[in-house]
């Protein structure tokens, strides 16, 4: 595969100049909080010394290969506690789980899995086709048969009597022959599990949305008190937009399943997982409101967390044990090889930021081509051609799947977001602030500059992100402001991943020069040499 050279950069002046190649500037993702011009400035030229540095640089020749440290799960024993925590209480509200696309949240995922087992019923939207209400009624029958180890034996004896002699679970729990191995296994067996499908769940279930929630209804509303409550998790939930303009009876009918048997009937935990922040305004015109949600944000690591990822250090695990990290770089012995220098790490967090995916990808990259440079370009040349292409050409952009909502934002308006998201000391623009400049670019008619900024988030060329306790990325300043003695607190808009905000960094010194040479025209004065 072609290794990317290093990034040429154009000088702007009046007539066109020679290319000459510049060092890629390192991305400030959590500056210090401080708004005078000097640190505006600094955000702009994002300046490498806000990497994290360790106070002794690692020795990567004492390292030994760990092969398997790809698939291993990092850290995140925050948002692991308040998740766990979450599920421990009587179901209330469902979570809706947002990211960064490649946070990790589908790991986190897996982590829980592992540890509620059959209790959660975990349908993958992106692995599965649910494109339609019968596909969505098959993979929720699949999961019917983990029901039987959540709800347990008492229950399925109580089922079975309620049921009466013509049902199978009946003719199990009353037969005249030997039994008992069957009753009394600690987990359901297969007999058993087979007998509460054909009862509860028969065939024709397993395409018909309604029929199928009516099942699994008559299961969660007769729950006896302090049982164990399933955890219902819909990851990739935004696959759900598919629905919307020939089935929005079944969807409206889905979503309220999952809605009420969280906030109003308590029978299950609801956890809904995206990457696509404008989720949250779909859901909420789905009439899945804020009071029916509780949206928290994984964010991406943060500078000191991506270094000990990178590079190995001390971690603390989900159970809050410290642990050795043996770090990305350990995955073989050309990684260890290349090793990584002060230098390096400046520039692979400058486009990397603390985004899980985009690390193991620059690793990758970068061993490929026996270079961090080359890696660290790379991995940022397809980010820097989808920022152009919303500059250049938005109409080519394709509508997210699923959306027939028309594109109602042009070239200028993303120009003007970007910059302020450039300028920013926290690269995080408050959605207020970002409309203003919208307004000041200018609105087509019959839309509003919320609409407008929204169309963008849908697009997926920028992002709309809630405040979150789980999220460490970007500081809790960033969403808060104290006007008249009151604290009010907001989104903010991002760019979709740190390598987009690389992209953008480097696109705001160009636009900068772009000024400058204009204003000299203007005004006929000499431009500085």
């Amino acid at each position: 595969m072609h290794c990317g050279m290093p990034l040429p950069f154009k000088a702007i002046s009046p007539r066109a100049a020679t290319a000459v190649r510049i060092n890629i500037p390192t991305v400030s993702h959590i500056p210090h909080a401080t708004k005078d011009d000097d640190a505006i400035a600094d955000a702009q030229l994002a300046s490498a010394a806000e990497a994290f540095m360790p106070d002794v640089w690692p020795d990567f020749s004492k390292m030994k290969v760990d092969p398997d440290i790809e698939e291993n799960f990092f850290n995140r024993k925050k948002a692991y506690k308040m998740i766990t925590g979450h599920l421990k209480q009587k179901p209330k509200v469902s979570l809706l789980l947002l990211g960064p696309k490649n946070s990790g949240k589908s790991e986190l995922i897996k982590i829980l899995k592992e540890q509620e087992g059959p209790g959660m019923l975990h349908m993958d939207l992106g692995m599965h086709d649910t494109s339609s209400p019968a596909l969505m009624a098959q993979q929720l029958h699949k999961q019917a048969r983990k029901l039987p180890e959540v709800v347990g034996m008492q229950f399925l004896s109580a089922l079975a009597s309620q049921l009466g002699p013509v049902s199978k679970l009946y003719a199990l729990f009353n037969s005249e022959s030997d039994n008992t191995a069957i009753l009394e296994a600690a987990v359901p067996g297969e007999k058993l599990v087979n007998a509460f499908m054909a009862d509860v769940f028969p065939p024709y279930t397993a395409t018909n949305l309604t029929a199928i929630i009516d099942a699994y209804n008559t299961i969660l509303n007769n729950l006896p008190p302090g049982q164990t409550k399933p955890v219902i998790v819909i990851d990739e939930a935004n696959a759900l937009q598919l629905w919307e303009s020939k089935d929005s009876v079944a969807l409206k009918q889905f979503l309220e399943f999952l809605k009420r048997s969280c906030k109003q009937y308590h029978t299950a935990h609801v956890i809904l997982a995206s990457s696509e922040f404008f989720m949250i305004s779909w859901l909420q015109k789905q009439g899945y409101d804020a009071n029916s949600r509780d949206d928290q944000v994984l964010g991406d690591l943060t500078s000191a967390e991506a270094f000990v990822y990178l590079c190995g250090g001390k971690v603390l695990n989900r159970w809050g044990t410290e642990e050795d990290w043996p770090g990305l770089i350990a995955q073989s012995a050309e990684t260890l090889g290349l090793g990584v220098t002060p230098e390096d790490w400046k520039k692979v967090w400058s486009v990397c930021g603390g985004n899980i995916h985009l690390l193991k990808v620059c690793v990758g990259y970068a061993k490929q081509c026996n270079s961090w440079e080359k890696g660290v370009a790379k991995t940022l040349s397809k980010p820097q051609m989808e920022v152009a292409e919303g500059l250049k050409r938005p109409e080519l952009i394709p509508p997210p799947v699923g959306s027939d909502c028309p594109r109602i934002w042009e070239a200028n308006h993303y120009k003007a977001v970007l910059r302020l998201i450039a300028a920013n000391p926290y690269h995080a623009v408050r959605q207020e602030d970002a409309e203003a400049a919208l307004k000041d670019v200018g609105i087509p008619e019959n839309v509003t500059a919320a609409q407008v900024l929204l169309s963008m988030v849908e697009y997926n060329v920028l992002s709309l992100r809630p405040y979150s306790e789980m999220a460490e990325d970007i500081p809790r300043e960033a969403f808060f402001e104290e006007e008249w003695g009151l604290e009010e607190g907001g989104n903010v808009v991002t760019m979709p991943s740190p390598a987009h905000l690389a992209a953008a960094l480097l696109l705001e010194t160009k636009f900068q020069k772009q000024d400058e040479a204009k204003h000299y025209r203007a005004s006929g004065e000499p431009a500085n040499s």
